[in-house]
C-alpha cells in the first residue's frame, strides 16, 4: 500500500519528537518536528509571509504544522518519500542510502527506513492533531477563533485592531470558506492594497510576535538617529518621533539608505550660526570658495543647494558653477581666466597686496567686498571704453592720493624725504 503524505508526516513526527510541540533538543532544534531555530525566520516567510522568532514557532502549534507542511510538501513532491525524508534529516535528499553515521543520531539511510516504516503503522489521513490539516487549510469547527487566525497567518488581537480584516474573517468562518477564497477576498480589501508585502509583514509581526517587531523598530532607530547626526540633522529635526518614524520606514517599507538620505536631506535647515555633520562641512566648502570668489548668498539659497547634495540630486559641482556664472557676470574682463579655473581671489591678489602694503592695512582685514578692490577689477578705460585690467603702476599711484594714505607711515616718510630734500637744495644742512 502507498504512503500517503499523512502518514508520512506523522511518521516525521514521530522520530523526531514523539509529537511533542513544544521540545527543543541540545542541538537547537525546536518543536514537533524538530526545526533548527536558524530555518524558522526563512521558513515561516515563506509560508506565512511574514518571519516569526523561534520562541513564537514553539509556542504555537498551529504555526508549527503550517510552515512544516508548506516545507515538506516542497520536498515531497520533488523528492518523493526517500528523498524528503533525507532532506528533512540532513539537507541532501540524494544521500537517502547513506549508511555514514550522523552526529547524534543514526545514518541517513537508516533513518529513512525508519520513517518509512513508522509512517505504514500510521493513519491514512494522518495522526492527532495533524487531522485537522489533513484537508489542506480548509476550516474545521473544531478549532478555535485563535487557531483559525493563527492558521491563516493572523492573531486574533490583530484581527481586533483591524475592522476590515475582522468582519472579512467572520465572513470566512461563516461561510465556510477554503484558505485560497479567503486570500482572493483579502487581496481585495483596502488594508491589503495600501500596504506593501512588507509593511503587511510587519504589522502582522506586532501582533504575532511583539518583541521582535519591538526590536527590529529600535535597531532601525538607531541606525536612522546615526545616519541623521552623520548627515548633519540637528535640533528639532532629531526628535525622538521623527527617528521612530523613519524606523518605521526601514523596518516596514523597506526604505533603504538613499532613501532614507533622500528624506532626510529635505528637513536639513543650515545657516552660518548652525551646521554640522557631512552637510555642515559642505557649507564650510561652499561658504570658503564663494569668499574666493566675491560671492555672498544668504542662508537659506545656499541651504537649497545643500539639501539637495545630501538628497543625492545634487553635487557640490553645482554650487562652484553657479558661483561662476555669477563671477564672470560681475567681472566680465576676467571671464577666460575664471573659466580656466582661477578665482576672483587670484587675480586680485596683485592689487590686495600692493594696496595693504601702501595704505598700511590688516591683510586679515581686506577681501573683494571692498569697494576700492570691486572698482578696480571692473575698471573701465577711459581711451577705449572697455572692461580691461587695471595696470598695477596706475592703482599704487590712485592708492596714494587715497586720504587713508595721508595717515600711513608711508606718507610721512616720504613727505619728511621730500622736506630733507628741499632744504638740501637750498643749502640747508640737517
Amino acid at each position: 500500500m502507498a504512503v500517503t503524505f499523512e502518514q508520512f508526516l506523522s511518521a516525521i513526527a514521530a522520530q523526531e519528537s514523539g509529537g511533542n510541540y513544544h521540545v527543543v533538543n541540545s542541538y537547537g532544534a525546536v518543536g514537533k518536528y524538530q526545526v533548527l531555530k536558524s530555518n524558522i525566520p526563512q521558513w515561516s516567510r515563506a509560508a506565512l509571509g511574514y518571519s516569526i522568532s523561534w520562541q513564537k514557532f514553539r509556542d504555537t502549534p498551529a504555526l508549527q504544522e503550517r510552515i512544516v507542511r508548506h516545507r515538506m510538501k516542497g520536498y515531497w513532491d520533488k523528492y518523493g518519500i526517500r528523498g524528503a525524508a533525507a532532506a528533512w534529516y540532513s539537507g541532501d535528499p540524494s544521500l537517502h542510502m547513506s549508511t555514514r553515521d550522523q552526529p547524534g543520531g543514526p545514518s541517513i539511510k537508516d533513518y529513512v527506513d525508519s520513517v518509512i516504516s513508522r509512517a505504514g503503522g500510521m493513519p491514512a489521513s494522518g495522526s492527532g492533531s495533524n487531522q485537522a490539516y489533513a484537508s489542506a487549510g480548509k476550516v474545521t469547527p473544531k478549532l478555535s477563533d485563535a487557531e483559525l487566525a493563527e492558521q491563516y497567518g493572523f492573531t486574533l488581537s490583530f484581527l481586533n485592531a483591524n475592522k476590515e480584516i475582522k468582519n472579512l474573517f467572520k465572513q470566512m468562518v461563516s461561510g465556510g470558506w477554503d484558505k485560497s477564497k479567503f486570500q482572493a477576498k483579502l487581496r481585495n480589501t483596502k488594508w491589503w492594497k495600501t500596504h506593501s508585502e512588507e509593511e503587511r509583514a510587519y504589522l502582522t509581526l506586532q501582533y504575532t510576535d511583539p518583541a521582535e517587531a519591538k526590536q527590529k523598530i529600535q535597531q532601525a532607530t538607531i541606525k536612522a538617529t546615526q545616519l541623521a547626526r552623520q548627515m548633519g540633522l540637528s535640533g528639532a529635526q532629531m526628535s525622538a518621533a521623527n527617528m521612530k518614524s523613519y524606523a518605521y520606514l526601514m523596518v516596514a517599507k523597506g526604505y533603504d539608505e538613499a532613501q532614507l538620505r533622500y528624506l532626510m536631506g529635505s528637513k536639513l535647515h543650515l545657516s552660518s550660526k548652525q551646521h554640522t555633520g557631512q552637510a555642515g562641512e559642505l557649507w564650510e566648502e561652499a561658504k570658503s570658495y564663494m569668499y574666493q570668489m566675491g560671492s555672498n548668498w544668504s542662508d537659506a539659497r545656499l541651504n537649497t543647494f545643500i539639501q539637495n547634495i545630501a538628497r543625492g540630486i545634487g553635487t557640490m559641482q553645482d554650487i562652484k558653477n553657479s558661483v561662476q556664472l555669477e563671477a564672470k557676470a560681475a567681472f566680465p574682463q576676467w571671464a577666460k581666466q575664471i573659466e580656466a579655473g582661477q578665482t576672483v581671489m587670484d587675480i586680485a591678489q596683485p592689487y590686495m597686496q600692493s594696496m595693504t602694503q601702501i595704505l598700511e592695512i590688516n591683510p586679515g582685514s581686506l577681501n573683494l567686498f571692498d569697494p576700492t578692490i570691486k572698482s578696480t577689477l571692473n575698471w573701465v578705460n577711459p581711451s577705449s571704453l572697455k572692461r580691461e585690467a587695471k595696470p598695477l603702476w596706475q592703482f599704487e599711484n590712485e592708492l596714494r592720493a587715497d586720504p587713508r594714505w595721508k595717515k600711513t607711515k608711508n606718507a610721512q616718510d616720504s613727505l619728511m624725504g621730500v622736506a630733507h630734500q628741499v632744504l638740501a637744495d637750498f643749502g640747508v644742512k640737517y
